[in-house]
């Protein structure tokens, strides 16, 4: 169960609300043809191997956190704390780009003003982030298998409807 933690983290962070939809996904390698098909392996084989790498890493040299993972990669201090800022404004950017995404959804399907969406998901954010990483990766646990079967019903749905 402990890699389905792994799995459902990546996914969710990946296809978070804002980022790609399965339909963004299929569109944009689709449109490429067979190039597209290759993309996806391309894609799918370096995030495989990065996170597989990094946990390596993890496992090998026994990391607990953030801190000890950069000391592990970078022992110079200022380089370090340069990556540290760069890497927290990618997580922050990300952030707004989630929020905004979130409500733009509930505003294209609900008529929901994407103020009030974007404001909705972010208490539910800070909710979440208040009760550490397994908040996180627990919010995830539930989520995205939640996610993954309600889009395979709508698609599903959609498809029979659209053949009709």
């Amino acid at each position: 169960m402990g890699i389905l933690k792994v799995v459902f983290v990546v996914i969710g962070t990946l296809i978070g609300a804002g980022f790609a939809s399965g339909q963004e996904i299929y569109t944009f390698f689709f449109s490429f043809g067979i190039k597209g098909l290759f993309g996806i392996v391309i894609s799918s084989s370096l995030i495989g191997i990065t996170i597989y790498k990094t946990l390596k890493i993890i496992n090998k040299n026994d990391i607990k956190n953030y801190k000890d993972f950069l000391n592990c990669l970078i022992k110079n201090e200022k380089i370090q704390e340069i990556a540290n800022i760069i890497v927290n404004i990618f997580i922050l950017a990300s952030f707004y780009i989630m929020i905004a995404g979130f409500g733009a959804y509930l505003q294209q399907e609900f008529n929901l003003n994407s103020i009030i969406g974007s404001i909705i998901l972010a208490i539910f954010c800070i909710i979440i982030f208040k009760t550490n990483v397994k908040g996180f990766v627990k919010i995830n646990e539930i989520l995205i298998p939640i996610l993954i079967t309600v889009i395979t019903i709508i698609r599903n749905f959609k498809h029979k409807k659209h053949r009709l």
